[in-house]
Parts: structure tokens; C-alpha cells; sequence
């Protein structure tokens, strides 16, 4: 019997072939989603694996330079402990000097033997008859001689530049006359000394100007000149060669002055000129000259006896450093500050211990 479907083998193979096709396309679909679920996240966990790994890396080098920081700054102190120490002995010093080492990183060129740059600041430096109240300084290139830590031997320090100071407050109380307060003068390198004197139960202004000059490559000096004593509201007197008594105008004015003219012999003399010499000793030897002034001869005595060598050597004074500074250290220029005195200090090739330029 002719039969017009489809062998029944064809109609089971169709469906065969078709699962087989479309199997095939899923297959290619579940290829393909399942290779990018695999790579995607690999990719991120070795992103994060390299995250972590220079992370890592970071702090560690981070913990490695702290520690080498940390142990160069303890070298640093001990190094500037011990030359502190060396500086002391060799300059003999009453107090130990402060020593500040600016070099980093500081055993890197401790082991060549050279420091850049230290600072040094020397307190109450012994200087005659004042103190130098402090004295700072600046060194560029120290060779170390020896090595540390104990046998260091000294240093070189090859360029030294700084400067000496002297204050004014220390000035007053040791220069001789504690009264007299000493402030910047007018001119250059001048100083103004002014204080009260007790003369003859008055109180007596002194005035005198001072001039400040290097004496040698280690001293300074201060010489007094122009000294007066004023008693206010009635006289002036100046001590010393070419000096004498001038009354102020008022006081002049109720002086007799033919009594005056009789008594000194000078024909010309005024009470309101500079008396000296004999005019002086009149004053002094006639007290009824001065009775219609209100001054008390025992003023005039007690001026006569005040002689402007005494003054002055009150007031001057001399600063000298240390005899046993090594090497070439010296004085440069000198300045008067509203603080004090100041005076620049540079050297060469300044051997510190058993340092050798």
C-alpha cells in the first residue's frame, strides 16, 4: 500500500538533527558566558594581588627609612653631645656651649669625615673685667680627626663666621659705676653713659659719651670722654683738664658779680661763664658768693674732689677673649645695637682637640 507522509524513520530524524543544532547553539551560548564569568573576576583578583603587593612594598621601604632616620638622629645627638664636650675642654669654657648639627644624612658624611654645616652658641664667655654674654657661630666643612665613636681625636673646622655680643643690662652692673646706664650714642661705635652721683648730699646727673674701638684681633675697647655733672636748675660741671663750673642763667643772675670779680682777681669774669682754676677755688674759698644762689659751698667742694680720670675709669672698660683661642679666630667689625655691643668673629682652619689644619 502507497502511503503519501514521510518515512517514520525521516520524521524522527529531523527532530534529531534539529536538537542536535540547536544543542550545538546552546552549547556555543553556555561557551561563551561561562569563559567571561571565569576571566572577569581572575582579572580583578590579580589586580588586587598587585594592589596589596605594592602596598606591602610602600610600608615596608616606609618602616626601613624611619628606622634609618631615627638612627641617624641619635648619631646626631650623641655627635653633637660629644663635640660640645671637646669644645669645653679645649676653650675652657665655665659653661658647656650648644652644638647643632645641620647635616643630613648624617652618617653618610660622617663616614667621609665632613660635616656641611654646624652652629655653635657659646653662653657667659669669660673676658676680663665684663663678660661676653654670648657668642654664636656658624662652621662650614668640619673635617673630623679620628673616628667615632672613641677615637675621636678633634676636629678642623675650615670656615668659622659669627659674632660676639655684649648686653647692655650685664654692662651696667659690672662696669664700675653701678648708677650709670650706658644706651646707643648718636654716632657711630658711641655709647652714652647716664646715672646719678652723690655729691655733697646732692644727687648729680652724669653725662658722658663713650667710644667703642677693636683693640687687637681679640679685645675691644670703651673709652669715656665729655663728662659732665649737671645738678638741675643750678649748675654744670665738667671735670678735668680744660673743663669747670658754668652756673645756668638764673642762678648766675643772683650772683654779685663785682664780689665775684674782687675775690678771683679777674677783671672780666661773669658768673654766667665757665669758671675754672682759680675762679673755682674763690667759689669754694668765699661761701658769701654763694649765698644768694641757695648752693651749698660743700657743693663746690665735693665737685673739686671729682676728678674725670675717677669718672672715666668707672665707666670704661676692656673685653678681651680668651687668650687660648686656637687657630685663626678673630675680631671683625664692631656695632652698638639698642641691646648692646656687637662685634663679628670669623677664622680659618680652627683646630678643636688634637685637630690639625
Amino acid at each position: 500500500m502507497i502511503s503519501n507522509g514521510p518515512p517514520a524513520d525521516s520524521t524522527a530524524r529531523i527532530p534529531a538533527a534539529r536538537a542536535s543544532h540547536e544543542g550545538a547553539d546552546r552549547d556555543g551560548e553556555c561557551s561563551d558566558t561561562g569563559d567571561t564569568a571565569d576571566t572577569a573576576p581572575g582579572g580583578r583578583r590579580t589586580g588586587r594581588r598587585a594592589a596589596r603587593r605594592v602596598a606591602k612594598t610602600v610600608v615596608g621601604l616606609g618602616v626601613v627609612l624611619a628606622f634609618l632616620a631615627l638612627g641617624d638622629r641619635w648619631a646626631v645627638l650623641y655627635a653633637e653631645n660629644l663635640a660640645a664636650q671637646k669644645m669645653q675642654d679645649a676653650l675652657k669654657l665655665r659653661a658647656e656651649p650648644e652644638v647643632h648639627i645641620d647635616s643630613f644624612p648624617f652618617v653618610a658624611q660622617l663616614a667621609t669625615g665632613h660635616l656641611d654645616h654646624v652652629e655653635v652658641n657659646v653662653p657667659d664667655v669669660s673676658a676680663g673685667r665684663v663678660s661676653v654674654a654670648q657668642v654664636n657661630g656658624t662652621v662650614d666643612d668640619l673635617r673630623i680627626v679620628g673616628s667615632l665613636p672613641a677615637s675621636v681625636k678633634g676636629a678642623v673646622l675650615s670656615r668659622v663666621r659669627g659674632e660676639v655680643f655684649l648686653d647692655f643690662d650685664d654692662l651696667n652692673r659690672e662696669v664700675g659705676a653701678s648708677q650709670v646706664r650706658l644706651t646707643p650714642g648718636p654716632q657711630k661705635n658711641t655709647v652714652l653713659a647716664q646715672g646719678e652721683l652723690p655729691v655733697a648730699g646732692k644727687e648729680a646727673s652724669i653725662r658722658a659719651r663713650a667710644h667703642l674701638q677693636r683693640t687687637g684681633d681679640h679685645g675691644l675697647a670703651m673709652t669715656v670722654a665729655d663728662t659732665r655733672l649737671v645738678v638741675p636748675g643750678l649748675l654744670t660741671y665738667t671735670p678735668g683738664k680744660g673743663g669747670g663750673l658754668q652756673l645756668t642763667t638764673p642762678t648766675a643772675d643772683k650772683m654779685d658779680e663785682r664780689a665775684l670779680q674782687q675775690a678771683t682777681g679777674q677783671q672780666r669774669l661773669r658768673p654766667d661763664q665757665l669758671m675754672k682754676g682759680r675762679a673755682l677755688d674763690a667759689l669754694a674759698e668765699h661761701p658769701s658768693l654763694l649765698k644768694p644762689t641757695g648752693i651749698d659751698p660743700s657743693l663746690i667742694r665735693g665737685l673739686q674732689k671729682v676728678r674725670e680720670p675717677k669718672v672715666a675709669e668707672d665707666m670704661e672698660f676692656s673685653a678681651q677673649l680668651p687668650d687660648n683661642l686656637p687657630g685663626d679666630l678673630r675680631l671683625r667689625g664692631i656695632s652698638v645695637t639698642k641691646d648692646g655691643v656687637r662685634a663679628e668673629l670669623s677664622g680659618a682652619d680652627v683646630p678643636l682637640g688634637g685637630g690639625t689644619p
